[in-house]
């Protein structure tokens, strides 16, 4: 149980800090950019916000790994 709780609190706060990283980069989108990325990833590495969105991405995954291993270990 203490696992699940755990993981609920990273996976919120990982899907809290992925959405600010987005909307920051919503505010000055790139004025050019590749087809395969895609505009919002280019906005993110122009901004300079790569390293926040790989932490709380690594935030993310981490809690829903400790929420679907919760089952395993018991």
């Amino acid at each position: 149980m203490k696992r699940v709780i755990k993981g609920g609190f990273l996976t919120l706060s990982g899907t809290i800090g992925i959405t600010g990283t987005m909307m920051v980069a919503m505010q000055s989108p790139a004025n050019a950019w590749v087809t395969p990325p895609g505009r919002m990833i280019i906005s993110i590495f122009e901004n300079g916000l790569s390293l926040p969105a790989i932490l709380f991405l690594v935030l993310f995954v981490c809690g829903l790994f400790f929420i679907l291993t919760d089952n395993i270990t018991d």
